[in-house]
């Protein structure tokens, strides 16, 4: 008991700095979101025809978006607790998951703030009414919202692409670890299919933004893209190759299980050597 209380001491530390971490990030997210805008390169008229697609709603809205990514991964992520009651593996998962997430979207507000490429819907967003305002010497002179002309430059890549495929992609790797889909031959057919029903959750969400007319497909490409590599490499800083036979445990957990096994190794070396010594002396008695 006293050892592991020490353990979990030892590790509070960490968790604090992994956590102000994520906090950082975020942090730095919101305020590229709020304060800086999108690089706003020139567009003639002749460029507008690639972006007069009509505006839509979005056809997954963002209280979904949030079910999506936020609650469905942090349902199955916490399952192993509710079974086990050992808080460890939950934690490193939880640990894994928000990094992908943060720095996700790190990577792809800046990306957005740099490329600054108009949306499809972007002419609407300028003229709302349909009519062009152009002038020799500024150009284009939208007649919008400016909030609605600001977003309408941040198509590139698509943000609900690379959330859906991180988080997404995240819970099916994850769910190929715990599965064990790549080691010991166990890569049976329904496992498969569990572990990528997220992707194909993922794909509908990214697939709805060109019907939607929020993005190009070449945003959606690179977003999904985005998203799925920023998982995968974090699920990788936690947790054993998928194709390893410790897939599915962290690398903590794995740490634990050693120190464990070689304690109860130790222990029964101890009590082989008490045995041996006790008998040593009762053969002493007998002589």
């Amino acid at each position: 008991m006293w050892v592991e209380l020490r353990r979990i001491r030892r590790r509070i530390p960490n968790l604090l700095l992994e956590v102000s971490i994520r906090v950082i990030l975020l942090m730095i997210v919101c305020f590229m979101q709020v304060k800086v805008k999108p690089f706003l390169h020139h567009i003639t008229e002749s460029e507008l025809q690639n972006y007069m697609r009509p505006r839509k709603d979005s056809f997954v809205p963002p209280w979904l978006m949030v079910i999506i990514i936020v609650f469905v991964p942090l349902i199955f992520l916490s399952v192993p607790y509710f079974l086990t009651r050992n808080p460890e593996d939950t934690t490193q998962a939880l640990l894994a998951w928000t990094l992908g997430l943060t720095i996700n979207a790190l990577i792809t507000e800046g990306t957005k703030l740099l490329v600054g490429r108009p949306r499809p819907d972007y002419f609407f967003r300028c003229f709302p009414t349909g009519v062009v305002s152009l002038e020799q010497s500024e150009g284009l002179q939208c007649t919008g919202n400016i909030k609605d002309i600001m977003e309408g430059r941040k198509s590139f890549p698509s943000g609900h692409s690379s959330f859906a495929f991180c988080s997404m992609g995240f819970l099916s790797v994850w769910l190929c670890g715990r599965l064990r889909v790549f080691s010991c031959n166990r890569g049976e057919g329904l496992r498969v299919v569990v572990c990528l029903l997220p992707l194909v959750l993922a794909t509908a969400v990214a697939v709805s933004r060109t019907c939607d007319n929020h993005h190009h497909w070449e945003d959606v490409l690179v977003g999904s893209a985005l998203g799925f590599l920023s998982a995968y490499v974090c699920y990788l800083l936690y947790y054993n190759p998928l194709e390893s036979e410790l897939s599915g445990y962290s690398y903590l957990v794995t740490e634990a299980l050693e120190i464990e096994c070689n304690t109860v190794d130790l222990d029964v070396d101890l009590s082989s050597f008490t045995s041996s010594k006790e008998n040593i002396k009762s053969d002493q008695k007998d002589r």
